[in-house]
């Protein structure tokens, strides 16, 4: 398969009902922070595109996979700066609304779940673990980001990325989860991943038959 462009990249996506829209805009490959190297997370060697941001990870943790309530969850890791959200106020017809009607929240606020943002529109939040931030869909229930605001893991640091978030890969319109080179290079706590999903996912539909 094909890598992701070079050229700069939009993708849009958002919950299932359509209250919670985005769009990310993927700068060009020299605007893209780059991706330390991380031999026992990479799926496949790095090329020189893989190794810059959006870093798509497969997610083994089980906060990761209970929360949304799937087998393994799939992230696409990249700056703050990259995301827009539209949000639909509450008791708002999806259908009917326009462009207009809709609210554009600050990334940080949408992440963090302020309350004012809570209060008007579909959003819900949930912290977990101490600075663990999820957004779901509270109309339709869907899992949407991950944000993490307590001090920069080491891997952030040393790479300089600044503030990063997290968005699942399954909210994607269509078109754009199917953008060529669109794919996972890396892991993430594969020690704690369900037996059969890790070997499915190393050997493919074999495995099911062994």
């Amino acid at each position: 398969m094909p890598p992701l462009s070079k050229d700069p990249i939009t993708l849009t996506g958002g919950c299932f009902c359509s209250a919670i829209r985005y769009t990310i805009t993927i700068p060009s490959l020299s605007s893209r922070p780059k991706i330390p190297p991380m031999p026992s997370r990479e799926l496949h060697p790095p090329t020189e595109i893989s190794s810059h941001m959006p870093m798509i990870s497969l997610d083994h943790c089980t906060s990761c996979r209970r929360a949304p309530g799937s087998i393994v969850e799939c992230w696409l890791i990249m700056p703050q700066s990259w995301i827009t959200f539209s949000l639909l106020p509450k008791f708002t017809d999806a259908h009917l609304a326009s462009a207009e009607e809709y609210i554009q929240p600050t990334t940080i606020g949408l992440l963090k779940g302020e309350e004012e943002i809570i209060e008007s529109t579909w959003l819900r939040h949930f912290e977990g673990n101490e600075g663990s931030h999820r957004t779901f869909c509270g109309r339709c229930g869907t899992h949407l980001t991950f944000h993490y605001s307590g001090e920069p893991r080491e891997m952030s640091r040393k790479a300089d990325w600044g503030a990063i978030f997290d968005v699942a890969v399954g909210t994607l319109d269509q078109e754009s989860v199917e953008v060529e080179g669109l794919k996972p290079n890396y892991t993430g706590w594969a020690e704690l991943g369900i037996g059969w999903v890790k070997k499915l996912l190393a050997e493919g539909e074999k495995s099911l038959v062994d």
